[in-house]
């Protein structure tokens, strides 16, 4: 608005200006061609008597004064002596000023001789000439504020458009300490703006996603990390009764154990995995087992392994080895009898196994205790089982009710998707 003003003020006032003046000069130019007129009908030798019936004449041109050779009024208005441009005029020329009034000043020729015998005067106020000047400003005035009128409802129209977008913006970003998603921004039409919504948007969700991989690293492993700081506990307290140094062996085996479970579930949470290689399902099987045996003969129940042949398929050693630490403590937990871990080779791939005596296990519960804060317990565990084994590329899924059983699916080596 501020720009619009000081437009209309650079180019009006010289325009004023201008339009004054043209009005001058267009008054100045009728009032030339009445003289002419007038001239016309003055007859040489001037003559008082026929001046004065021309100027009683029905058409009679308005008010005029008739001036000699010296400079003396002969006839009409004017002043007694000629005035400047009346003295010019009898030099032979025809002058016009604007000193006060309007004068025009028109020499009076003889034709047959072609000397100035005389000269003739109109004049006309300023009054009528300042009027029309008046009403033009107040034209142009009033233009200018319909002007500013329009510009200022288009400046704030624009201004919204631009402001809405820019403060919703601003909002989103003081709202991404707060954590959780951030909703699209409406789309304002403004490219720029746009754009930097679009990329707020997205920074946001790689901010969200960062923040959700270790919130979910922190509690995967405080949950994994229960049952091996359970089994050190143990082992460092019989070590410390017996002074067993295969007690600790033990001990530090566990220490190993724990540090490749923090590293696995740290590469886990921000999607740095190493790629898939082969993994011996018979063989984490048994390892299994014996990290399991003592708390599961401490609760009166067996563990038995069926693996008794070699059994390969797509994956990590370490996602497989959690997932049965996972589905194993869930049926020591929550299930009832001995704990059987069978291998199962498939068309296309191999299974794990893991079940208990348990029944209850219904269909209405099967998919919702894999929901992450869910399911019995923490509601952790199945959860990260799940997810571990989509990341080797395997299924883990409820294969039966009676008793309850958990599977383990994996792809042959040789069926591995092509990445």
């Amino acid at each position: 608005m501020g720009v619009a003003a000081l437009l209309l003020l650079v180019l009006g006032i010289p325009l004023a200006i201008a339009v004054h003046q043209s009005i001058f000069d267009s008054e100045v130019v009728e009032l030339q061609a009445v003289a002419a007129r007038t001239l016309a009908e003055i007859r040489v030798p001037l003559d008082v008597t026929q001046l004065t019936r021309l100027h009683t004449e029905a058409d009679a041109p308005p008010p005029f004064g008739v001036y000699d050779t010296a400079g003396h009024l002969m006839f009409g208005d004017g002043p007694a002596a000629a005035d400047p441009p009346t003295r010019r005029a009898l030099t032979g020329s025809t002058v016009s000023a604007t000193d006060g009034q309007i004068v025009v000043g028109t020499p009076i020729i003889d034709d047959a001789t072609e000397k100035v015998v005389g000269a003739l005067r109109l004049s006309e106020s300023l009054d009528d000439a300042n009027h029309r000047a008046r009403i033009a400003w107040l034209i142009m005035g009033a233009s200018g504020l319909a002007a500013l009128a329009i510009g200022w409802l288009i400046a704030t129209r624009l201004a919204r458009r631009l402001v809405r977008p820019v403060s919703d913006l601003a909002g989103a970003a003081s709202r991404l300490g707060d954590g959780g998603p951030l909703e699209p921004t409406r789309i304002s039409g403004i490219t720029e703006i746009d754009t930097l919504a679009s990329a707020l948007t997205n920074s946001a969700q790689r901010v969200n996603d960062a923040l959700a991989r270790e919130r979910r690293f922190s509690a995967d492993v405080s949950h994994q990390l229960r049952t091996p700081l359970t089994g050190l506990r143990l082992r460092l307290e019989a070590a410390r009764d017996v002074e067993s140094p295969a007690a600790l062996d033990g001990a530090f085996d566990d220490l190993t154990r724990i540090d490749a479970t923090v590293a696995h579930l740290l590469a886990f949470a921000r999607d740095e995995l190493p790629a898939r290689s082969s993994v011996r399902l018979d063989a984490v099987a048994h390892d299994a087992s014996r990290r399991w045996a003592g708390r599961v003969e401490a609760q009166h129940r067996r563990i038995t392994v069926t693996a008794n042949e070699p059994l390969t398929a797509q994956g990590t050693s370490a996602s497989v080895a959690q997932i049965l630490d996972v589905l194993i403590d869930n049926a020591l937990r929550h299930g009832r009898g001995d704990i059987a871990v069978a291998q199962r080779q498939l068309s296309g791939g191999a299974a794990l196994d893991v079940s208990d005596d348990g029944t209850d296990l219904t269909a209405a519960r099967a998919e919702h205790i894999f929901r992450r804060g869910e399911g019995a317990g923490t509601g952790i565990g199945l959860a990260l089982a799940r997810s571990l084994a989509e990341s080797d590329g395997g299924r883990l899924v409820p294969s039966h009710q009676h008793p309850t059983t958990f599977s383990l699916i994996l792809l042959a080596e040789h069926d591995a998707p092509q990445t």
